[in-house]
């Protein structure tokens, strides 16, 4: 690895605190020791992800998705290993060594190709800063300044939000392209740059705009918003076009200023523009985001569940609002978010509310938002009152209901539908029965009976109390068809495969926690290296994770869980990074005392805490007993495998001998031949204890 031999990797990960990482992103709640939060990889209805802070690993067992600091960055953040180094570096505040190339002198390997993503990265970066500058220049940014001045955005959030200035004309970018010798073909990749249809050369896609930057929730640039500053260019506002980087309906501006308020106050208000947002953090209510000129998406939505379980949409009342609020109640029917709406009084936007009555008006309006079913239900009520007939009015009640259903009442989960139901009932002032009947005869029928599967067998919440040798495994509750490729699987029952998986976690674990493991030798004189082969493994991605160990054990170097994890993440290998994350986390904590290896001194001096470095060259005796028994059951099933193997080939070769002279399979002869095999090979039931 090119940063192994300045230990940048592991001065980065003694620096990082995992849970104060992951915590600035989603919402943690300390559980025992450890940490658990709602994953953000997959569809989580329960906190299903474990941060475990002393062996400073994530793990959602639901989804098998974990790993160390790194492997967070470049999942969640969709960073490759070297942004992810380069971030968290950063946010340690550690300079980097800069590689050199192994033999001294000479140039660096050249890079791999980049990706687009990563090429687009590049060229927003570069283009966010020339924007920038040009917003600070006496002459060129002096008109988009004196705009932010009248609106009364302050320094302060013109820094914040990295607010810039696109210059008049067709080509300022252009010519700064061209002047820096910038590749033109990524900046159009990006588009912020277009081709000209006719004559050739390119134009800037933003002209003579306030700019304002889209960031991702890092505060990377993904694309550019851009105002007019003179009232007869059109439109009023004009955002990048999409690209692999940017998703419009996915994306909230002002996420990245937002997110820490989000978390600590589990509420997201939405507003609906970029100034609506900066004048919201200026004024102190710094939990604003704005969607991009969309309403509420199932994209906003996942983005969202990562950090609160309550959304504020605040809105105005045109048709456009209304939409909006029809889009609130399908979200709050299928239950991914409580979404409530706030209409300003006044028809006023943010700003001036703010700016007239304060923050604390503010808050009162937000505090006072209703519910999206009470939102909606308001309406009903209007539309009820205007109604000179107790016929008119049961007509629009039941269009209400109607409309309930339509927006999604059958994708709402049994206990949400419940409570969905006893509002329904107070809102419309009837009993729950006669609701829920109403909304039987409405919903549409299923053709097909669902059945749910059960749900994940989750791991032991208590760490701290070692398995003993004959306790029950536990497992991730994965699927096992999805993690199984080896052809011996094929031949296993369900249970003991699962058996079998554990004791090859365990075993992998227990080497990498435990180094000094490495040198046991079993009592017929073999090492781990004759003993076992990763073919061995049921689980393949478990044999490929054993010959990375006994590699890089082999070769004299010491491991540890943060750190192969790290080296993982590195070369892509996302899935064995997972993998070993699983094992090191269900190996449990120790209640004895560690053992030292015979060439590690004592000392009366506990060690510092490290990510990085190895607890005890060997375990405690408790541990010790449990990675010996699961060595034990790989080392078997080996040897039935070799058993089963040889009995085969041993039939073959007498059936085919018999075929030659053309006589019948003597049955007794060939039970003799493989009880004198077996003799020769040790009986798995026999198999003597490793020792070290």
């Amino acid at each position: 690895m090119a940063f192994e031999s300045n230990n940048d990797r592991d001065r980065v990960l003694e620096a990082t605190d995992l849970v104060d990482l992951i915590g600035s992103d989603i919402p943690l709640q300390p559980k025992g020791r450890d940490w658990v939060g709602k994953c953000p990889f997959h569809d989580d209805s329960k906190p299903s992800m474990r941060v475990v802070p002393e062996k400073q690993i994530y793990w959602c067992f639901p989804c098998g998705t974990g790993g160390s600091a790194f492997d967070w960055m470049m999942n969640f953040h969709k960073m490759d290993f070297i942004e992810a180094l380069k971030a968290l570096a950063q946010r340690a505040g550690i300079e980097l060594t800069p590689f050199k190339p192994a033999g001294g002198g000479g140039a660096a390997q050249d890079p791999e190709k980049p990706s687009e993503r990563k090429r687009i990265a590049d060229v927003n970066g570069k283009t966010h800063a020339f924007f920038r500058m040009l917003l600070g220049h006496p002459t060129h940014g002096a008109q988009a300044r004196a705009y932010l001045d009248r609106r009364g955005v302050t320094a302060e959030m013109i820094e914040a939000f990295e607010l810039g200035y696109a210059p008049e004309g067709w080509d300022g970018l252009v010519k700064t392209i061209d002047a820096k010798g910038w590749n033109k073909a990524d900046f159009e990749l990006a588009q912020v740059i277009k081709a000209r249809k006719q004559g050739g050369g390119h134009f800037d896609f933003l002209r003579h705009r306030l700019v304002f930057p889209i960031l991702d929730a890092l505060g990377r640039p993904i694309a550019f918003g851009g105002r007019v500053l003179s009232d007869e260019d059109d439109p009023k506002y004009l955002n990048s076009p999409e690209t692999p980087l940017f998703n419009k309906s996915a994306t909230l501006y002002g996420l990245h200023a937002a997110k820490k308020p989000i978390i600590d106050s589990k509420t997201a208000v939405i507003v609906e523009g970029y100034t609506d947002v900066i004048a919201c953090h200026q004024a102190g209510a710094t939990n604003v985001v704005a969607a991009l000129g969309t309403a509420l998406t199932g994209e906003h939505v996942r983005a969202l569940r990562r950090y609160c379980e309550h959304v504020v949409l605040v809105m105005d009342g045109d048709a456009a609002g209304q939409k909006a609020a029809d889009r609130a109640v399908e979200v709050f029917l299928t239950g991914d978010l409580d979404v409530s709406m706030a209409v300003l009084p006044g028809g006023k936007d943010p700003d001036e509310l703010l700016a007239e009555q304060g923050l604390e008006a503010w808050n009162v309006v937000i505090s006072e938002a209703a519910d999206a079913l009470e939102f909606a239900h308001r309406r009903t009520a209007a539309k009820m009152d205007a109604q000179d007939t107790l016929t008119g009015r049961q007509r629009v009640a039941e269009a209400f209901l109607n409309q309930v259903v339509d927006l999604g009442l059958a994708r709402t989960g049994r206990l949400r539908r419940s409570l969905v139901v006893g509002r329904l009932a107070e809102l419309l002032k009837v009993s729950e029965d006669e609701v829920d009947a109403i909304l039987r005869e409405r919903s549409p029928r299923s053709s097909r009976k669902v059945v749910h599967s059960p749900a994940p067998e989750e791991p032991p919440t208590d760490y701290g109390t070692p398995w003993g040798p004959d306790s029950e495994p536990i497992d991730s509750g994965d699927n096992e068809e999805n993690y199984v490729h080896s052809d011996i699987a094929g031949s296993v029952s369900g249970s003991k495969l699962k058996k079998e998986r554990i004791a090859e976690r365990r075993f992998i674990a227990g080497l990498v926690r435990y180094n000094g493991l490495f040198a046991t030798t079993l009592d017929d004189g073999r090492g781990l290296d004759e003993a076992l082969a990763p073919g061995d493994f049921v689980d393949t991605d478990l044999g490929r994770l054993y010959q990375r160990v006994y590699d890089a054990l082999a070769e004299g170097g010491g491991l540890t869980p943060a750190g192969m994890l790290t080296d993982l993440a590195a070369e892509g290998e996302m899935r064995l990074s997972a993998v070993l994350a699983q094992a090191v986390l269900e190996l449990p904590d120790s209640q004895t005392t560690p053992v030292a290896s015979s060439e590690t001194p004592a000392s009366n001096t506990p060690p510092e805490p490290s990510a990085v470095l190895p607890p005890a060259d060997l375990p405690p005796a408790d541990l010790d007993e449990i990675w010996n028994v699961a060595l034990q059951a790989i080392v078997l099933r080996r040897r039935e495998k070799q058993y089963e193997e040889d009995r085969r080939a041993l039939n073959a070769g007498t059936s085919q001998e018999a075929g030659a002279a053309g006589a019948e399979i003597d049955p007794v002869r060939l039970a003799q031949q493989l009880a004198e095999h077996r003799r020769n090979n040790p009986s798995p039931a026999r198999m003597p204890r490793p020792r070290r």
